[in-house]
């Protein structure tokens, strides 16, 4: 016989039950919200690609999953242990006992995990809040059907341990987190593709009909720095909306041009991508008259399988210009190069190299760089940056050239270099007051941005220590980059510490082969680790670089 005081399965679910029911679905459902943050923003720096996403979230290496399952387990033995000893208040009420020791230890596990630090915060967007709407309609769905099969299962067995632990098995839901949350994101992909071409096309029409000079700018590296310097350099004689940021996506250029309006002269768009035809896709929108390419490498070869489909990719911004449209590309990389050779239209080289803009006498020391901007029948213009780098040099002739062919005076340009600031994580110089260098490389994950570091290295006096996860999204070859960045590393740095174990095998491998000693190498867990041993050591005098940081989809 059935232990609760109902005669039929049909009284489980009388009025009053089933508000109940509905309420610890929904309940739960919001549970599992704060439950996900660390899941939600894997998805999103996965573009809500549930293949890349769930592809972190099964691998073993994952430490969530474990965190979750350690979390099921200790909800499960409790949600038991409550439920027996409260027996003496009657089976109906005792059944629900346990659900106090499962709002317990999930409310601990969403703090333990609220304490784990992320390396790019959680962006409150408007998908993200139709996502988290989905998802506890998803989870509140799942719960009330297992709420209905155990009612069922135990009213069919007639057991009393079975009825009292009936709603046991909820406890082991937490495990089915990812895939709730990819499942609740394959609901509204449509409905997302629907907003997302909505306000691309209303982008798209309202720069159809400005009149501002639209400049795309592309390339596997340097995109947003050429857009930072470009926009510095133009600010002295126009009124310059750029893209902000790393905002290279469709959304990104539909979000920004939201602030575009009339007073406005010029439009810079940072346009990124990772497979063939994504770039086309964003001059749609765009349709710029002057295309950029920075450089171009093996960076994001994992998804473009090839280094010739990166090439055709990033040319695809070339081919979107119109017959007046004027192409710059840099003269200091070999594949620049031969898509410069490649097109017909009217095209500018620039560069330390040479070319139509170049630069002479370049002094890079720890305080910037000093040049002289060199363009083609002009007077040469002496040039001072904080920037630091040959590389950085490098990036301001390509902008000093887009600049001169928009009507800017080689005075007017080289008080724009003046001007530049330091791009966020991208060899940023870090104010402390302990007389140590730290320099904020995070933002650099490609092979020409590591030897740009190590020159900048060079440049400064004192005991080197570079922290470093090594570089990753290089399909096949990320094995091998990583065994030269390692030889790199020994070369330059006199300390290294490692961070995470996905390149570490190769990068300590490259290091050891190019003579560095074994207890120079530390291999750090994370980077809260990393730091937290570094600070222990540190001294001054110290030069510490912190050369890329992993995304937090990786592991």
């Amino acid at each position: 016989m059935f232990p609760l005081s109902v005669n039929s399965f049909a009284e489980l679910y009388s009025g009053s039950r089933v508000l109940l029911y509905i309420a610890l679905s929904l309940a739960n459902g919001g549970l599992f919200l704060f439950a996900s943050l660390k899941f939600l923003l894997v998805l999103q720096q996965s573009n809500y690609r549930n293949g890349k996403y769930l592809g972190w979230a099964i691998n073993p290496e994952t430490p969530y999953m474990k965190r979750l399952m350690l979390l099921c387990l200790l909800g499960l033995l409790f949600f038991g242990v409550l439920n027996m000893c409260f027996t003496v208040v009657g089976y109906d009420v005792a059944s629900y006992i346990g659900f106090a020791s499962y709002l317990l230890f999930t409310s601990l596990y969403i703090k333990s995990e609220s304490s784990v630090n992320v390396k790019v915060p959680l962006r409150k967007t408007k998908r993200l809040v139709r996502l988290s709407i989905t998802y506890i309609l998803v989870v509140a769905v799942v719960t009330f059907g297992f709420i209905t099969l155990f009612n069922y299962l135990a009213f069919c067995i007639g057991d009393e341990v079975v009825a009292l632990l009936r709603y046991a098995p909820l406890c082991l839901l937490p495990l089915a987190i990812p895939y709730l949350l990819g499942a609740a994101n394959a609901v509204n992909k449509p409905f997302e593709e629907l907003i997302k071409k909505h306000y691309v096309k209303i982008a798209a029409e309202k720069l159809a009909s400005s009149s501002v000079v639209k400049i795309g700018i592309t390339g596997s590296y340097a995109k947003t720095s050429v857009k930072e310097i470009l926009a510095t350099v133009l600010s002295q004689k126009y009124r310059v909306l750029a893209t902000p940021e790393s905002y290279n996506t469709p959304m990104g250029i539909a979000i920004s041009v939201k602030k575009l309006d009339s007073t406005h002269d010029v439009f810079i768009a940072e346009m990124g991508a990772r497979y063939k035809g994504d770039i086309k896709t964003l001059a749609d929108i765009v349709k710029p008259t002057y295309a950029v390419i920075t450089g171009i490498n093996n960076q994001h070869l994992e998804s473009f399988g090839s280094i010739e489909n990166t090439m055709t990719t990033k040319y695809e911004l070339v081919e979107s210009l119109g017959e007046n449209g004027k192409a710059f590309f840099s003269s200091d990389n070999d594949l620049t190069e031969k898509l410069f050779d490649r097109f017909d239209g009217e095209k500018y080289a620039a560069g330390i190299n040479g070319g139509f803009v170049h630069a002479e006498n370049v002094v890079t020391d720890e305080r910037g760089t000093t040049f002289t901007l060199c363009i083609d029948g002009e007077k040469p213009a002496k040039c001072n940056t904080v920037l630091l780098g040959k590389h950085s040099v490098s990036n301001i002739c390509l902008a000093a050239a887009v600049a001169y062919k928009l009507g800017l005076s080689v005075k007017e340009i080289a008080l724009g270099i003046n001007r530049i600031k330091s791009v966020g994580h991208r060899l940023e110089l870090m104010p402390n007051n302990k007389n140590i260098v730290i320099i904020d490389d995070s933002y650099n994950s490609n092979v020409d941005g590591v030897k740009a570091a190590m020159e900048v290295l060079d440049t400064f006096h004192g005991r080197k220590i570079v922290l470093t996860p090594g570089l990753v999204e290089l399909g096949r070859m990320e094995n091998v980059a990583n065994l030269e960045f390692g030889k790199v590393l020994a070369k330059h740095a006199d300390l290294v510490y490692v961070i995470g174990k996905h390149n570490a095998e190769m990068l300590i491998s490259g290091m050891l082969e190019a003579g560095m000693k074994k207890e120079n190498i530390v291999l750090a867990k994370n980077l809260n680790k990393a730091n937290a041993a570094l600070n222990t050591i540190l001294k001054e005098g110290d030069v510490v670089l912190f050369e890329n940081d992993l995304p937090d989809n990786y592991n």
